[in-house]
């Protein structure tokens, strides 16, 4: 790769892991399911006169996997409100991986293969691991709603395997719009009265929820595109290893958030055996982070 598209690589790694803050910031005021309604709301406008509309068919195949990023989205956005520390987010969002590698072997017929076998054992091991830190212990639904937001996200993957002839931004905003009433219900079921929140926010969530649809969303995964359109999967996928680095950093930096060995050793363990199943990749695998 060209030291300029290394650079590339690395700064969507830098995006997706400052992503973390800022949904902690975001949740910090506004609720986790208003928040999601925000993203896909904004996402939708910035991308909508820009792409194609897709055919029906292809609106049929967008609206369930519509729905798991909705789920992945807003149970994330949840599990931050309830408590949970962005260093454990960031490592459970990286289950995504596996859990998409075994999905694809029961529904599509992908061979999971040995070392594939391996690597989701070890990653499971290391966030079972993390689990057993003060923080998560403390905020057991909250881990369960990220595990489930992470599922969703592996879902979500697979589904995208049934979609052809669409490209990956013109996915990014249709799916937008079809999450908006989801998580718009759900929204108004739980939090009925978020919208007077949008009358005077302070300034940092404002600006957290703008970066995260500009900076994490929009500009990350168009670095990302542009880079696989060019090189092999094999050759940009590892650069997504260090996006939970980059999030537990900067959870150090804006949150003083505590690392713990036990953190420390199962987050290696999970990045390790994701790195096994993404260096061995199977179809399924996902090309873009679940942030």
């Amino acid at each position: 790769m060209l030291p300029l598209h290394i650079l590339f690589a690395v700064s969507v790694a830098v995006l997706w892991g400052g992503n973390f803050v800022a949904a902690k910031y975001s949740v910090s005021y506004f609720p986790g399911f208003f928040v999601s309604v925000l993203r896909f709301v904004a996402v939708s406008a910035l991308l909508l006169p820009f792409v194609p509309r897709p055919t029906r068919k292809q609106i049929i195949a967008i609206i369930p996997l519509a729905g798991m990023s909705m789920l992945h989205f807003s149970l994330l956005f949840v599990a931050l409100e309830q408590g949970l520390d962005v260093a454990s987010c960031a490592l459970i969002g990286q289950l995504g991986v596996p859990i998409a590698c075994i999905l694809g072997a029961i529904f599509l017929n992908d061979r999971i293969g040995l070392w594939r076998i391996g690597g989701i054992v070890i990653a499971f091991a290391g966030i079972s691991v993390v689990a057993g830190t003060p923080n998560i212990l403390a905020h057991m639904t909250a881990f369960y709603l990220a595990l489930g937001s992470t599922f969703t996200w592996g879902v979500a993957n697979v589904l995208v395997k049934k979609l052809h002839g669409i490209s990956h931004m013109t996915l990014l905003a249709w799916v937008s719009v079809f999450s908006v009433p989801y998580i718009g219900v759900l929204s108004y079921i739980f939090e009925p009265n978020s919208i007077p929140l949008l009358y005077s926010p302070p300034w940092q969530p404002v600006v957290s929820l703008a970066y995260t649809v500009v900076c994490s969303t929009i500009m990350a995964y168009g670095f990302w595109y542009y880079l696989l359109n060019r090189y092999n999967v094999s050759q940009v996928a590892p650069f997504s290893l260090l996006t939970p680095v980059f999030g537990i950093g900067f959870a150090q930096f804006f949150f003083t958030e505590e690392l713990t060995l036990q953190v420390i050793l199962g987050g290696i363990m999970t990045i390790l055996g994701v790195a096994i199943i993404v260096m061995r990749r199977p179809k399924t695998i996902p090309l873009g982070e679940a942030t």
